[in-house]
């Protein structure tokens, strides 16, 4: 019984050769017979020289291994020659053979069973993870959303309380511009008057009482002034343009009226920057201003100059007066601070304060250089 299985097997009397797909179709068989020699041939010289090459070269290890794979190639040319064979024979169990030779190493090479499963674990396992951290991301955006959510609402709640102290703020402004320099301007005529009117009935004392009260009027009507230009610093929007300093500084000389024995010195042209050019123009009328107010020698003098410093302009406003001592550097450039050995009645506490905001406006830096009794270098940095 099993031989007869095993008969049956191999025996190829139910199949029809391979001639009949092609019809029998003379040019179909003729190209078939031609491309399967020619590859019968091209594998059957691989061998032949690879027997040639370990004849001439007896040193090389391993020959059998040369050997074994010429057979290997001679197995694969051989399935085209058994090609040709069926054309007009049905013996496929042999090509069959035949053919599952050069098959065999791949097989070999296929991943067994357990390998398969470790594998598939694997990329479980990985799968797993990645739904993990998918899970994690979205947690985070949902957090992410809250905080973004919950700062917005934060930021609009202030910047409805900005709105409502810069309107608080203008309401201030205008009180201060109008119901509080209205009285101050009272006082001030009135005191005119008196001295006017009654000015022969005053005696020296009584007259400069009054003339004190005039004084302290205008002190505190450049005080308020000073306040108003302070505050809308911050408050109003920056409109850089192109400004000409030059021009800037020039015309600020002719407006101030510059003692005559003070000069003002310009060694190098001053260059034309972007910025606010109100807010520049009180820069300098108040560093010009402050030390024009504080020269005490016989022939004065201020020097104005620039450098580049790349990114920056570096200016200085400099002069030969009292000087500043050097514990008070910083105290200077605050709001309402005078130093009580410049107390005079015109200085106000608010004009270096001022520099100070314009030129951090500006996205710069001011500091000063002093030396008592030599004078003081007022520098500041204004970005390109």
């Amino acid at each position: 019984m099993d031989l007869q299985n095993l008969h049956n097997f191999f025996y190829s009397g139910n199949f029809i050769p391979h001639g009949h797909c092609y019809l029998w179709n003379s040019e179909l068989v003729s190209l078939h017979i031609l491309s399967d020699a020619l590859i019968s041939l091209s594998y059957y010289s691989i061998p032949i020289t690879l027997v040639y090459f370990i004849r001439q070269r007896k040193d090389i290890p391993f020959q059998n291994i040369f050997l074994l794979f010429g057979a290997f190639i001679i197995s694969c040319g051989t399935t085209h020659i058994m090609e040709v064979w069926t054309l007009w024979h049905p013996n496929y169990w042999l090509y069959t053979a035949l053919t599952l030779i050069p098959l065999v190493p791949k097989a070999l090479a296929l991943p067994s069973p357990a390998q398969l499963e470790t594998t598939n674990q694997a990329l479980m396992m990985e799968i797993i993870e990645r739904k993990r951290v998918e899970l994690e991301l979205c947690q985070y955006k949902e957090h992410l959303e809250e905080i973004v959510q919950t700062r917005t609402i934060q930021l609009e709640s202030a910047n409805a309380q900005l709105r409502s102290a810069n309107q608080e703020l203008n309401d201030f402004a205008y009180v201060v511009s109008h119901d509080l320099k209205a009285p101050l301007r009272g006082i001030t005529s009135l005191s005119e008057w008196l001295l006017a009117d009654y000015g022969e009935e005053f005696d020296e004392e009584g007259k400069k009482m009054v003339n004190l009260m005039i004084s302290r009027v205008q002190r505190l009507h450049q005080l308020i002034d000073d306040i108003l230009k302070y505050s809308r610093v911050g408050r109003a929007k920056v409109e850089k343009k192109d400004v000409n300093l030059n021009e800037v500084v020039s015309e600020l000389i002719e407006v101030l009226n510059i003692p005559e024995n003070i000069k003002v010195e310009i060694p190098n042209q001053l260059p034309t920057i972007k910025c606010d050019k109100t807010r520049i123009e009180q820069l300098f009328q108040n560093l010009i201003s402050n030390a024009i107010k504080f020269i005490d020698k016989p022939e004065g003098l201020i020097k104005i100059s620039c450098v580049d410093e790349g990114k920056y302009y570096k200016f200085s406003v400099a002069d030969n007066g009292i000087g500043i001592e050097s514990q008070h550097f910083e105290k200077i450039f605050q709001l309402f601070q005078k130093l009580t050995s410049l107390q005079d009645s015109d200085s106000t506490g608010v004009g270096l304060a001022l520099v100070k905001k314009i030129v951090e406006l500006h996205d710069g830096k001011v500091w000063v250089e002093s030396e008592i009794g030599v004078g003081s270098n007022f520098v500041f940095t204004i970005k390109k």
